[in-house]
């Protein structure tokens, strides 16, 4: 005879659950001090081990498609990883004090409904990276098998690639479900045993290594704008992980550990886990009998016999593991847009998506001019993102009412941050001006602004998009300041509007769209 459980266990809220080989409770919901487990060292094993896969090794190949030396890549790849990682570590803030992720969080700065900008960016980078390390894994993986099998069929082969494609994309789809604590788990793996074979490998083409390389045609036809193209596509890969990186932050305690720990450990991966990969790129593409043809054909290619059983694992394992931050990313964005979805079932209908794009585009031959292409638009887009949350975060001081960030989530509408229609002018235009003039000094090869035909095809874009961004920005902050109600009892750090000009905030209430009565706030 069954029962009834007392009344305090009927109301106790589910417990949530984020622990290895479990899957994953947490969405984008609001993640209590007390409940996050996670720690600064995290971000540089998601950092370092997510990075030691040819999704990633693939973009330092970039500099040398586009026709640059080895020194010139190098250059570019140091100075891209520098720009980016110091784009994206402290877009960590933003998880650890609102408890959500950096698109939800947003939502305190772009309004209620503006935070959508952040998930969309967040989701056209995932797609796109999440497809690149399916690519690339499953070239690899299926190039390797036909050299050690001595196969020659074109059919076979293709067969193989398909195949390894699928075989990548069903392996990350689950370890994504799974979610953060298995991410981690994974990722740690990665370290010691791609690492190792990573180094490895640098000894093994050393012979073959010219550092007098001095590269091709220039994609841009000259040096500069193709360095910076280069540049670029480091740089840009680099800060995409900014919309994202509070995805990981959100689970790490502010009690526990000081918010300049997690900032701190973010850069260092960013720049020597992401960067690293970059430059291990480089430095085998230029060791290639054409550095300038497709990294994964050249690299399963160009290594001895014997490394090919290395390259299965460096393929496949590794590769997997960016493919699953990536996937677990986008799941997480996807489902804070529609929010009746699941991350579960978000994270598996997205996987989908990038894999048949991989399929799509596998054989098309101007991947490296597409990729790169991207990276610089994607910066254009992202940075001035970034620097307007990051102001934003300053002028609030890191506070975050975490209940009305959650509203649209919900299918409710109003509290601090509803502003006017859901969106906040000051942001939403800042942002959407420094996208419109940083476009006008982009140079892709595929398009050239106006300004950057003035400079001779320098592609300075992102530059002009996040000073834009910024001074826009900052200017509305100072001289059509936010509502005091945004604020914690601190205020705010440039300036706030008497509680006389805007009152109260909008009391949180059920989304009811015939019935609303938009406010400027």
């Amino acid at each position: 005879m069954s029962q009834t459980p007392p009344q305090n266990e009927i109301d106790r809220p589910p417990i949530k659950v984020d622990a290895v080989g479990k899957v994953e409770s947490y969405g984008i919901e609001y993640i209590p001090d007390e409940d996050r487990h996670s720690r600064p060292r995290n971000l540089l094993w998601i950092l370092f081990g997510g990075s030691m896969t040819f999704g990633i090794i693939v973009i330092g190949w970039v500099p040398v498609s586009l026709g640059l030396g080895w020194w010139a890549s190098a250059s570019a790849i140091v100075v891209g990883s520098a720009i980016g990682a110091t784009l994206m570590a402290p877009m960590g803030l933003l998880g650890l004090r609102s408890g959500s992720n950096n698109p939800v969080a947003s939502g305190a700065h772009f309004g209620a409904l503006g935070r959508l900008i952040g998930s969309a960016l967040g989701i056209t980078a995932d797609i796109v990276f999440a497809a690149l390390c399916i690519w690339a894994a499953g070239e690899v993986l299926a190039r390797s098998v036909v050299r050690i099998f001595g196969i020659e069929s074109q059919t076979t082969t293709i067969v193989l690639l398909i195949s390894a494609y699928a075989l990548v994309a069903i392996v990350m789809t689950i370890i994504a479900v799974l979610g953060h604590a298995n991410m981690v788990t994974f990722t740690k793996w990665m370290v010691p045993t791609a690492g190792s074979i990573m180094i490895l490998y640098v000894f093994v083409a050393a012979p073959n290594f010219d550092p007098n390389y001095s590269g091709g045609d220039y994609a841009l036809g000259s040096f500069w704008p193709t360095w910076i193209l280069g540049m670029l596509a480091c740089a840009g890969t680099i800060n995409s992980y900014g919309p994202y990186v509070g995805d990981w932050t959100r689970h790490i305690s502010t009690k526990k550990f000081e918010p300049r720990q997690s900032v701190s450990a973010a850069w260092l991966g960013g720049f020597f886990g992401m960067g690293g990969a970059f430059m291990f790129g480089a430095y085998t593409a230029v060791t290639f009998k054409d550095p300038i043809n497709a990294y994964a054909t050249e690299f399963a290619n160009n290594v001895p016999y014997w490394f090919l059983f290395f390259a299965l694992y460096l393929a496949f394992i590794p590769g997997t593991a960016q493919a699953v931050i990536n996937i677990y990313n986008m799941g997480l964005d996807f489902s804070s847009i529609v929010p009746g979805l699941s991350r579960v079932r978000a994270t598996i209908y997205l996987s989908i998506v990038s894999t048949l794009l991989v399929f799509v585009g596998a054989f098309y031959q101007q991947l490296s001019a597409i990729v790169s292409s991207y990276l610089a638009i994607l910066i254009v887009l992202g940075a001035p993102w970034s620097i307007i949350n990051l102001i934003g975060y300053f002028n609030n001081r890191g506070y975050y009412d975490a209940d009305s960030l959650q509203v649209y989530n919900r299918g409710q509408m109003g509290g601090r941050y509803w502003s006017s229609i859901g969106l906040n002018h000051r942001a939403v235009i800042a942002w959407a001006a420094a996208v419109a003039v940083g476009m006008l000094f982009v140079n892709t090869g595929w398009y050239t602004g106006p300004g950057a035909h003035m400079l001779n095809g320098a592609d300075i874009g992102f530059v002009v998009s996040t000073l834009v961004g910024g001074t826009v920005y900052f200017a509305f902050l100072k001289w059509n300041p936010e509502p005091a109600y945004i604020f914690s009892d601190q205020g705010a750090r440039i300036a706030s509007a008497p509680p006389e000009r805007y009152g109260g905030f909008m009391p949180i209430q059920e989304m009811d769209m015939s019935k609303v009565r938009w406010r400027i706030g």
